[in-house]
């Protein structure tokens, strides 16, 4: 009996014998067998802390396997969808989205361990069922984007440039939500994701958009001459738009080119006489765009600027229109603008 407690007390001593880890924890391309990789993104976690540690760097692996997936299924898309299947700058930059993925609560633990002082912890996502909550979760963004793009296409084809630049810049405000949606989805689920009938009517919209860019000009018709810089501030003001002036009005163009077509009256106004501190001229600009199809206009104006000269008009003249600089024109430009031809802020 000594000799049997003996054998007892030295194996108690000695440890009981270290059970070995499944090879899943331990090999990268070792699937566990409830959540093989192809239905599963898993990751691992392990921590000398706590089991909670470790369950914590097991779903912060799953996380991070995804971002790391994000930049190349961002490229993959880019391509695919794009119309002639490459990632030419041209291409790449009107598809340009950022995305992340921040849906980490739909990370689960499915497994702990413990060997020696060491917890492990065996983290998954149910790639379809991620899927489809992430589908869920665009479906009200994916429904507005039809919408706004089909509105946009029935009014270029119309002529309606009023209905056709409200509709293209709330499609183009969606836009950006759903593409990043898809690549995350993509990431997530390991093949593409996007519906086709979004590509095609996506890509359509662009297309229509880079039309009407290419195509749009600005006619800058002067109600009278004012300053002689007044001209070149606001021609120069356009352009840094990436829009097109002339100098043509509505009524002198081609019905067929009015679509495309906004008339922008500058009317300076200025004012001289004689004052208290001598001669006084106040100038102010007003700016009033107009979509040559109708339906849609805008304002902006240089606000009221004043110059004195104890006895000489002119140079109080010069010194009021001094005031009026390019960048006061060029923010009355804007505001005028953004309302007829939906230009972005």
């Amino acid at each position: 009996m000594k000799n049997v407690m003996l054998v007892l007390l030295a194996a108690a001593c000695s440890g009981a014998p270290v059970k070995p880890l499944p090879a899943y924890y331990t090999a990268a391309n070792v699937d566990h067998p409830r959540f093989p990789r192809s239905r599963f993104v898993a990751g691992i976690g392990l921590s000398t802390v706590s089991a909670e540690d470790a369950d914590q760097r097991a779903a912060a692996n799953v996380s991070a396997q995804i971002s790391a997936q994000l930049q190349s299924e961002t490229s993959s898309f880019q391509q695919y969808t794009s119309k002639t299947g490459d990632t030419a700058e041209s291409i790449t930059s009107r598809v340009s989205v950022r995305s992340n993925f921040d849906r980490a609560d739909l990370i689960r633990v499915v497994e702990r361990e413990k060997q020696g002082d060491t917890f492990y912890s065996y983290a998954a996502l149910d790639r379809a069922a991620t899927d489809r909550e992430l589908a869920n979760a665009a479906s009200a963004d994916l429904a507005s984007f039809k919408a706004a793009a089909e509105s946009a296409k029935k009014a270029r084809a119309e002529q309606d440039t009023g209905v056709f630049s409200t509709g293209a810049a709330e499609a183009a405000h969606i836009r950006p939500r759903l593409d990043a949606s898809f690549i995350v989805r993509r990431a997530v689920a390991g093949r593409a994701a996007e519906e086709a009938g979004y590509v095609s009517l996506r890509n359509e919209l662009l297309t229509l958009l880079e039309q009407a860019r290419s195509r749009r000009v600005v006619g800058v018709v002067l109600k009278n001459s004012g300053n002689g810089h007044l001209a070149d501030f606001t021609v120069n003001a356009v352009k840094h738009l990436g829009l097109r002036p002339d100098t043509a009005s509505c009524e002198k163009r081609d019905r067929k080119d009015l679509t495309d077509a906004t008339t922008l009256e500058v009317d300076p106004e200025e004012n001289c006489s004689e004052g208290s501190l001598g001669e006084r001229c106040e100038v102010v600009v007003h700016l009033v765009a107009q979509a040559c199809s109708g339906g849609t206009s805008g304002a902006g104006t240089v606000a009221l600027v004043r110059g004195v000269h104890p006895s000489d008009r002119d140079k109080a003249r010069k010194s009021a229109w001094d005031k009026v600089t390019q960048q006061a024109i060029e923010a009355a430009v804007r505001d005028a603008l953004k309302s007829a031809i939906q230009i972005g802020e």
